[in-house]
């Protein structure tokens, strides 16, 4: 994780966690369910939200803002650690359950985030494991187009005010329709790695104003409109 000196409160933070080996430890959907309990739990007293998430078979990508750097890492100390010593117990066995520390990526809100957020839902979709994101229990599809409404863990508020979205009862419509045209276009669906391998990702002159002088030259254009900074954050 970013260190707490480079941290920046309430921006948008994508967060990605990996199993050790990249093995599925998570592979079992009574692991994915322990992993959205323990999310649960840790939310509560803490000054933080949840933006999107998805909890795949052997990663994790979650989308968080925070009023502090200890807030963010208490959380996911909180889940990480909660889901090693609970996996561990179920199946008898010691070791490693990450691949070393979680990587956080601070995103630019507004068509930047936007971006990440329909990423993240599209993970298993890339993967060719599902046709479209209902069909995954484990992320926050439902809650998005607000088909949950029960033990919900996203805070819309937050994301539609980040997006810079003003109408609350659009947004779901607008999500859905969104994702379905990116669903029918599966061949446009490749990986993009800055979203999860970088340490700033959005405008460019969003990145420069993170980066001192000397680091402005390593600002990479991924796309467009989009340029990503891969050094320390």
């Amino acid at each position: 994780m970013t260190e707490s000196r480079h941290f920046q409160k309430w921006r948008s933070y994508h967060v990605t966690h990996r199993c050790h080996g990249r093995d599925f430890l998570l592979g079992a959907g009574i692991d994915r369910d322990s992993y959205l309990r323990l999310m649960r739990e840790a939310r509560r007293g803490r000054d933080m939200a949840i933006m999107s998430y998805m909890i795949t078979s052997n990663h994790v990508h979650l989308l968080l803002a925070a009023s502090g750097h200890g807030e963010l890492s208490g959380f996911m100390a909180h889940v990480s650690g909660g889901m090693a010593r609970r996996y561990n117990s179920r199946k008898g066995r010691c070791g490693s359950f990450w691949e070393g520390r979680y990587r956080a990526t601070l995103i630019q809100d507004g068509r930047h985030l936007s971006r990440c957020v329909f990423y993240i839902a599209l993970n298993m979709v890339r993967a060719g494991v599902v046709s479209h994101p209902r069909e995954w229990a484990w992320c926050s599809h439902l809650e998005l187009t607000g088909e949950r409404q029960r033990y919900r863990l996203i805070d819309t508020d937050l994301l539609l005010n980040k997006l810079e979205m003003g109408s609350s009862e659009a947004f779901p419509s607008w999500y859905g329709k969104t994702l379905d045209a990116k669903c029918r276009n599966i061949a446009l669906l490749k990986r993009e790695p800055w979203w999860s391998e970088s340490s700033y990702v959005g405008s460019h002159d969003f990145v420069a104003s993170l980066l001192g002088k000397r680091q402005r030259e390593d600002i990479v254009t991924v796309s467009k409109d989009t340029s990503c900074f891969s050094g320390p954050g």
